[in-house]
C-alpha cells in the first residue's frame, strides 16, 4: 500500500511541477509580448501641433484648456503599457472640455466640430490602449487620425484668421452706408404713409357738422 502512496504523491509533486512550468512559460510569453507591444506603440507615440500664425498662437497661448491638452500629449510614456495607459487616460480628460470653451475669435461650427471628433478619436485610442489584447494596427491608425484632426483644427483657425484679412473691394463701404441710408428713408418714408393714411382714416370716422 506504502509504495502506491509514494507513487500517488510523486505523479502530484510532477503534475505541480508541470503546471507551475505552464504558468511560467505563460508569464514569461505575456510579457514578452507586452514589452513588444510597447515598443511598437512607444515608437508611433508622436503627436504634432503645426506651426501656426501669430494671431492663432495668441489665443491658444491664452486658452488654458488646450495649453494643457497639449502639453499632456506631447509627453511620452517611458516605462510601461501602464504609462501609456494612465497618459491618455489623463489626455481624454483634459480634451472632453475643449469644444465647450474654444477662444471668442475662432468659436464657430466647424471648429467646435473638429474638437468633438478629435475628442472622439482619444477616447477611441483610451478604449483600445485598455483591452487586455491590444489591436496595434488600430491603435497606430488613431493616432495617424488623431494627428490628423489636431492639423485640421489648426486648418479651421487659419482660415478663419485669412478670411478676416481678406480686404473689402473699393467702394464696398460707401456701398453698405448707401444701401442702409437707403432703407431707412424707405422705411421713414413707410412709416410716414402709414401714419397718414391713419390720420385720413381718422377724419373720414368723425361726424361731418
Amino acid at each position: 500500500m506504502r509504495p502506491y502512496f509514494i507513487l500517488f504523491l510523486t505523479s502530484i509533486f510532477f503534475m505541480s511541477c508541470a503546471e507551475d512550468n505552464n504558468r511560467n512559460e505563460n508569464s514569461l510569453k505575456a510579457a514578452q509580448k507586452n514589452a513588444e507591444v510597447f515598443e511598437a506603440i512607444s515608437k508611433k507615440w508622436e503627436f504634432k501641433f503645426p506651426v501656426s500664425k501669430p494671431e492663432i498662437q495668441a489665443a491658444l497661448s491664452n486658452w488654458n484648456d488646450w495649453d494643457q491638452f497639449k502639453k499632456e500629449l506631447e509627453q511620452k510614456p517611458k516605462t510601461s503599457m501602464l504609462a501609456f495607459q494612465m497618459k491618455i487616460e489623463n489626455v481624454a480628460k483634459k480634451s472632453d472640455s475643449l469644444s465647450l470653451n474654444v477662444p471668442e475669435k475662432f468659436n464657430i461650427p466647424q471648429v467646435r466640430s473638429r474638437l468633438i471628433t478629435l475628442t472622439t478619436k482619444i477616447n477611441s485610442l483610451d478604449t483600445y490602449l485598455h483591452l487586455q489584447q491590444i489591436p496595434q494596427k488600430k491603435v497606430f491608425l488613431l493616432i495617424d487620425e488623431i494627428n490628423n484632426e489636431i492639423k485640421g483644427v489648426y486648418n479651421q483657425m487659419d482660415e478663419i484668421i485669412i478670411k478676416q484679412a481678406i480686404p473689402k473691394e473699393i467702394g464696398e463701404d460707401d456701398m453698405i452706408k448707401a444701401l442702409d441710408t437707403s432703407r431707412m428713408a424707405n422705411s421713414k418714408a413707410f412709416e410716414e404713409s402709414v401714419s397718414k393714411s391713419n390720420t385720413l382714416k381718422e377724419e373720414e370716422k368723425k361726424p361731418k357738422k
